[in-house]
């Protein structure tokens, strides 16, 4: 359906393209295509010159006269009819073009800030189990903005630890968090967390994310 809009609309173009050479052609090789040419009769003595035909033109110019404002607003409307069909199959491309234009791929920071309002949640949940996730996808997100920052090492401790202090001011505010997700990952049983304790380590987080300009 794609390859056949893209024909049509080269075709359309190509209308277009050979309506207008074949207007400046006629126009300044064979006769002058204007209202006063018209219905002076002076075009079409030109056209039909051009390919051997006589004409009487006294006569011509006489019936062109006698209908002269017909035809002088027939020429103006064939012109602006003209210009508007051209106008109009611009904008039909431009519509087709941003209709079938490739859909552009979300920035990181975009998908960071969806999956931090995923966050946001489950920490403002009045469920104890939510609060818990929500350090723990905030965790992954810190894993993966240190993969694209670079930062090498087989956990996230050791890409933690791959940064330098001085990267961030929240640098050991990051720590903190990260700790705290390790004790809801080890110690998920027994651990009390509390919303307060939540929401501080998810602010911690989000900190960190905006220093490194991912939120």
């Amino acid at each position: 359906m794609k390859d056949f809009f893209k024909t049509d609309e080269a075709m359309i173009d190509l209308m277009i393209v050979a309506g207008v050479l074949l207007f400046i052609y006629i126009t300044k090789n064979i006769t002058p295509i204007s209202p006063d040419a018209i219905l002076s009769g002076q075009t079409t003595e030109g056209l039909l010159s051009f390919f051997g035909a006589k004409v009487n033109v006294g006569i011509l110019q006489g019936l062109l006269l006698s209908s002269g404002n017909a035809l002088g607003v027939l020429s103006i409307v064939l012109l602006a009819g003209f210009f508007l069909l051209t106008m109009r199959v611009s904008e039909i491309k431009k519509e087709y073009n941003k209709k079938f234009a490739p859909i552009k791929e979300e920035s990181n920071a975009t998908v960071m800030s969806i999956k931090w309002e995923v966050v946001l949640e489950h920490v403002n949940s009045e469920n104890p189990a939510e609060w818990k996730l929500a350090i723990l996808e905030a965790d992954n997100m810190l894993d993966e903005i240190l993969d694209s920052e670079g930062y090498q090492g087989e956990t996230l401790g050791e890409k933690l630890k791959a940064m330098s202090p001085g990267t961030i001011h929240s640098y050991d505010d990051l720590w903190e968090a990260h700790k705290m997700r390790n004790l809801i990952a080890h110690e998920a049983s027994t651990m009390e967390l509390t919303k307060k304790m939540a929401r501080d380590t998810v602010n911690r987080f989000e900190m960190a994310f905006r220093e490194l300009g991912h939120l």
